[in-house]
């Protein structure tokens, strides 16, 4: 056997054995009000607590629908690890606030959600990059974090409460030469991307908010590498209204990026990986694939120059895994080489590293 083929082979053999995904602890735990510490008012909590873990770990917002729903949060509180209570003091306005956080059980997050017919989106959830405009009173601006700090922190908490990864813009002096209010307001893909190249994302959400009478409405377009999508929200605010455009953006990313719990749904792929010239880019290939939840299954076929060809198990099949590599701005897709055996080359995914 040729040495190289052997090398990469035993380490991938390697790779394999070692757990790549680090779970994303966040995904589990949750914050919630409560009206007081008796065992009443806490188990009333930890159920809404548990329900919300179950929203952010999956990625899926709408679940009280589903059969087996009120089963799953009848037992909430038997999968608790910690809770821990704390006191928001009040001001003027406001009296203070008694919050309960808790911490659930991933294994038993796991088999919830598998009840539920979904799994937990722990790694591969994409980084978003929002840039914001606002109208009120006629005028128009980009929003920054000095003047609309209580806009960005409503941004932040959608955010964490969906399990989004969120990038927020510096708004210094390259950003606001890069990108005026108008390049927001008329949709401007080219000049939106460009002054978004500083922030190596590649899902980026334009959304431009208006007040309007005594509500706030917002139009948003969500560019993908490979698509874009528009859509609108409404709220009573104008931090509402950003935090129902994030909630529909992390809707359609989940629908788009997470495959069902059914492993009927699986599906052999190969991927033929080229510009591999180093240990180093092996590596990170192989990092990247064990990161995917979507994969069950990676075993190298074949390593012969810089070509790195492999066969995955994907479940919810080929185009989960399509559409999760378009992402990477290291990979760039190129046209497929034909099966020897099949001559079916729409079967195999190819992909060069930059």
């Amino acid at each position: 056997m040729n040495r190289k083929i052997l090398l990469l082979s035993l380490l991938a053999a390697c790779f394999l054995q070692v757990q790549w995904c680090v779970a994303a602890e966040d995904l589990y735990t949750a914050e919630v009000p409560v009206a007081d510490a008796s065992p009443d008012a806490r188990k009333a909590a930890i159920r809404q607590a548990f329900e919300q873990v179950l929203v952010k770990a999956s990625g899926y917002r709408e679940l009280k629908g589903k059969r087996a729903m009120q089963t799953v949060l009848k037992n909430a509180e038997n999968h608790v690890q910690q809770f821990r209570y704390r006191t928001i003091p009040g001001d003027d306005d406001t009296e203070e606030q008694r919050r309960l956080w808790v911490a659930f059980e991933k294994g038993m997050v796991q088999k919830a959600l598998s009840k539920l017919g979904l799994s937990v989106w722990e790694q591969g959830r994409p980084q978003v990059l929002v840039w914001l405009a606002r109208e009120q009173n006629g005028k128009r601006s980009l929003v920054d974090p000095e003047r609309n700090s209580a806009l960005l922190e409503a941004l932040r908490d959608a955010a964490a409460r969906r399990g989004m990864p969120l990038l927020l813009p510096l708004m210094d002096l390259q950003d606001q030469s890069a990108l005026r209010v108008s390049d927001i307001w008329s949709g401007d893909r080219e000049h939106i991307e460009k002054a978004s190249l500083r922030y190596a994302s590649q899902v980026i959400l334009a959304g431009r908010l208006r007040s309007k009478g005594d509500a706030w409405e917002g139009r948003w377009v969500l560019y993908l590498p490979d698509s874009e999508k528009t859509f609108s929200s409404r709220g009573a605010d104008e931090g509402g209204t950003a935090a129902q455009g994030l909630d529909k953006v992390m809707d359609w990313l989940a629908a788009r990026y997470v495959p069902a719990v059914d492993s009927e749904s699986a599906e052999l792929v190969k991927i033929r990986f080229l510009n591999i010239r180093s240990l180093q880019d092996y590596s990170m290939i192989m990092s990247l694939l064990e990161s995917l939840d979507a994969l069950s299954a990676i075993a190298v076929e074949e390593s012969l120059g810089d070509q790195l060809l492999l066969r995955v198990k994907v479940r919810g099949g080929r185009d989960i895994l399509r559409q999760r590599l378009s992402l990477e701005p290291d990979l760039t897709p190129v046209a497929s080489v034909p099966d020897e055996e099949t001559d079916e080359p729409e079967r195999e995914l190819s992909y060069r590293l930059r």
